[in-house]
C-alpha cells in the first residue's frame, strides 16, 4: 500500500506542470499538435514514475550523525537533456564526489559536476567524507529519454512572445502598421484582415531553427473607428509535410482614429516616464524625460495601455495611461512663444528660468563632452527672445538657444566645467526652472575626506523582493544590506553624514528609494547590488558599475577601478543603465554590482564577511578618488 501511494505521489509530481513547449525548447509556442504531444508526454512520465518508484535510492551515513549531503539542482525525473550540471551541498570542509569522481568543494559548501546521461535509468550519487571520517551519501535516479530539442518546422508553430506589436493599436489615418513574429522555419505566413477579407503575404528571413516573418500594412483604406483584426495563418511550404494550415489564436486589433479623436492628457504623477519606445519588460524603453504633474500632452495613438505622444512633426514618445488623465476641453497641442530667459545664482546653485506659459513637454540631455545641458521644449516658438545673465553664476557660463524646428525650442546651458554636482528641472509657477547645483565643501586630502558630504547608500531589493539567490542559497537582499552598513560605517568614520535608504529588511518602491535620497539633499548616491546570470556555475563572473547620467561616469569608473583591486574579474562599466534609483540627476548616482552570485567563486567571496569589508573599503576609496577628480 505504501509503495502504491509513493508511485501515485511520484506520478503526480511528474505530471504537474507538464508542458510540451517547455520540454521541446519551444518557449511560448502555440502548437496544433500540443494535445497529442502532451498526452504522449504524460504517458511517458507515468511510466517513468512507476519505473523510478521501484528503484531503491538511499541517503546513508557512516559514523555518528554526520552532516547530510544534499542535491540542490537536479534534472526532472524524466529528462530529455543529455547532460545536467548537478549541484550539491554539504558542510564545509569535506572531501566530496559525484558518481565517484572527486570534485572541488567551495567554502559555501557547494560542489558540482556536469553528469552525462545514458538512455534509460541513470543513478546520481553524491558523497561527502568529513575530516573525522564520517561520511554522508545520497542517491538520485533519473530517466533520460533521447529527444530532438530543436524547434522543428513541423508541426507548425508560432512563438507568441515574439509577436509585434505586443498589444492592440489605435493609429492615425495614413500610418503603416508593422507586423513581425518568429515561427516554423521555411513556411508561408499570411495576415488575414477583417473586415474586408484582405490577406497579405509576409516576407520571410530564415535563421537556424526558425524563420522571422514580417509584413507592413497601410491603413489608409480602413474606416475610422472600425476595429480591424489582423490574424496570422501559417501554410506549409511546397514540398513540406502535409500538416495542413495552422491558424493560432493570435491576433491584434487595429483601430484608425482621426487626429481630433485623440485627447489631450495631463500628467498627474511625479517622475512620469516619457520613453522613446516601449522596450523590454524588465527596464522598459529608453527614457526621454521624467515629467512632473501638470504637463499637457497631445496623444496620437495607443499601444495597449500606453499612449503615443506627439511631440512634434518628427518626434514622438510613449507614456503609460496610469500616469495621465484625460484633459477636458480642447484637443489641440499646446503652443506658446518664449520671449525671455534668465540665469542667476541662488543659495543652492545657478538657476536657469524659462517662461512656461503653457505646460508643454520638456526633456534634458546631459552632454558632458560639450560641457553643457540641452533643454528641449516641444510646442514652443521663439519671439524676439533675449537672455539675461546676472552676476555671480558659479557653474553656468552662458545660455544660448536655437529654434531647431518650427515646434522645437532648445536652450543650451553652457557650463564653466564638465564637473557638476547635479541638476534638477521642474515647473514652478509660470516658469520652467533648471537648477545646476553647487559643489559641497569637502577636502578629499584631509583626515576626514568626506566631511561636509551627505552620502545616501541604497541596499538593493528588500522585504518580499529577495533579489538573486546564490548557488548555496545566499540571498542578495541580505548581503546588499550588510555591505551597505559596512560602507556606511566607513563613510561615517570619515566625516560624512550617512543616509541608509533601506535600513532594514522592508519593502520599498524604487521611486520611494530615490525620493528619500533626493528629499534628504544627498550629495552622492551609491546603490549596492549583486549580479546573477549565465549558464553553468563558472560561466559569467566579475564586478561591474553602472551609470545612467554620463556626468556620473567618472564616479562609476573610479569605484570600478578600486573594486578590481579585490581580485574580482572584470565585467565592465555599463553606461546609460535605465535603473530608477540611479536615474537621479540631482546628485552623482551609480550602481555597484558586487559580483555574480551565480558564479561559484564569486559567491564564495560574497559569502565571506571579510571580503565584503574589503569591498566596502574599495568602494569608499573609489568615492574619494572621484572627489579628488572633482577638485582638480
Amino acid at each position: 500500500m505504501t509503495k502504491n501511494l509513493f508511485i501515485i505521489a511520484l506520478a503526480t509530481a511528474l505530471l504537474l506542470g507538464c508542458s510540451t513547449t517547455a520540454r521541446t525548447g519551444k518557449t511560448e509556442v502555440e502548437d496544433p499538435a500540443a494535445a497529442a504531444a502532451n498526452a504522449a508526454e504524460i504517458a511517458a512520465r507515468a511510466r517513468a514514475a512507476e519505473t523510478l518508484a521501484a528503484i531503491p535510492c538511499r541517503c546513508d551515513s557512516i559514523g555518528n550523525n554526520p552532516p547530510p549531503v544534499k542535491f540542490l539542482r537536479l534534472p526532472e525525473p524524466l529528462t530529455h537533456q543529455p547532460q545536467f550540471d548537478i549541484l550539491c551541498k554539504s558542510e564545509y570542509p569535506a572531501t566530496v564526489s559525484i558518481n565517484g569522481q572527486t570534485v572541488k568543494q567551495y567554502k559555501t559548501g557547494i560542489f558540482f559536476m556536469t553528469v552525462p546521461f545514458n538512455e534509460g535509468v541513470n543513478m546520481i550519487t553524491a558523497e561527502a567524507v568529513y575530516p573525522d571520517g564520517r561520511k554522508a551519501v545520497c542517491e538520485h535516479a533519473v530517466i533520460y529519454e533521447k529527444r530532438d530539442l530543436s524547434r522543428q518546422p513541423f508541426p507548425l508553430w508560432i512563438e507568441k512572445r515574439s509577436f509585434e506589436p505586443s498589444a492592440d493599436l489605435e493609429v492615425l489615418p495614413g500610418e503603416v502598421v508593422k507586423i513581425s513574429f518568429r515561427a516554423s522555419k521555411g513556411q508561408e505566413a499570411w495576415l488575414d484582415i477583417k473586415p474586408g477579407r484582405k490577406s497579405i503575404k509576409c516576407l520571410r528571413e530564415d535563421y537556424n531553427d526558425y524563420s522571422l516573418y514580417r509584413a507592413e500594412v497601410p491603413v489608409r483604406d480602413f474606416a475610422a473607428g472600425v476595429p480591424h483584426t489582423f490574424a496570422v495563418r501559417l501554410v506549409p511550404a511546397t514540398g513540406g509535410a502535409p500538416e495542413g494550415v495552422y491558424r493560432p489564436e493570435l491576433s491584434r486589433t487595429v483601430t484608425v482614429r482621426n487626429p481630433e479623436d485623440f485627447p489631450l492628457v495631463r500628467v498627474k504623477n511625479d517622475y512620469s516616464r516619457l520613453v522613446y519606445n516601449l522596450g523590454a519588460p524588465r527596464l522598459g524603453g529608453p527614457i526621454r524625460s521624467e515629467l512632473g504633474p501638470g504637463v499637457i500632452l497631445k496623444t496620437s495613438g495607443k499601444i495597449g495601455n500606453n499612449y503615443r505622444i506627439r511631440l512634434s512633426n518628427t518626434e514622438t514618445g510613449f507614456i503609460s495611461e496610469d500616469d495621465v488623465e484625460i484633459q477636458d476641453g480642447g484637443k489641440t497641442q499646446p503652443l506658446y512663444n518664449v520671449t525671455s530667459m534668465s540665469c542667476g545664482p541662488s543659495a543652492r546653485g545657478d538657476v536657469v528660468s524659462i517662461p512656461y506659459l503653457e505646460p508643454v513637454p520638456y526633456e534634458v540631455f546631459p552632454d558632458p563632452d560639450g560641457k553643457r545641458l540641452v533643454v528641449t521644449l516641444f510646442g514652443v516658438e521663439s519671439a524676439a527672445t533675449w537672455v539675461t545673465h546676472r552676476k555671480g553664476c558659479r557653474v553656468v557660463d552662458k545660455l544660448t538657444w536655437e529654434q531647431s524646428t518650427p515646434e522645437t525650442f532648445r536652450v543650451y546651458v553652457n557650463l564653466k566645467s564638465g564637473k557638476i554636482w547635479g541638476y534638477d528641472i521642474r515647473p514652478a509657477g509660470r516658469s520652467l526652472m533648471l537648477t545646476v547645483r553647487y559643489a559641497p565643501v569637502f577636502d578629499p586630502a584631509g583626515e576626514k575626506p568626506l566631511a561636509g558630504l551627505k552620502i545616501a547608500i541604497e541596499a538593493g531589493h528588500g522585504g518580499s523582493n529577495s533579489g538573486a539567490i546564490g548557488l548555496s542559497g545566499l540571498v542578495e537582499k541580505d548581503i546588499n544590506l550588510d555591505l551597505s552598513f559596512r560602507l556606511g560605517e566607513l563613510c561615517d568614520s570619515m566625516g560624512a553624514e550617512v543616509l541608509q535608504v533601506r535600513e532594514s529588511d522592508v519593502d520599498m518602491t524604487l521611486l520611494d528609494k530615490r525620493d528619500k535620497a533626493i528629499k534628504a539633499g544627498a550629495d552622492m548616491l551609491i546603490s549596492i547590488h549583486a549580479n546573477a546570470g549565465g549558464t553553468g556555475y563558472l560561466s559569467v563572473e566579475g564586478t561591474s558599475t553602472y551609470w545612467h547620467n554620463p556626468f556620473w561616469a567618472p564616479l562609476a569608473q573610479t569605484i570600478y577601478d578600486r573594486m578590481l583591486e579585490t581580485g574580482l574579474a572584470e565585467f565592465g562599466v555599463v553606461g546609460s543603465f535605465n535603473y530608477t534609483v540611479t536615474r537621479a540627476s540631482q546628485m552623482p548616482a551609480v550602481l555597484v554590482e558586487q559580483a555574480f552570485m551565480s558564479h561559484a567563486e564569486d559567491e564564495e567571496k560574497l559569502a565571506d564577511p571579510e571580503f565584503r569589508q574589503l569591498m566596502a573599503v574599495k568602494i569608499f576609496e573609489g568615492m574619494v578618488g572621484y572627489l579628488k577628480i572633482m577638485q582638480e
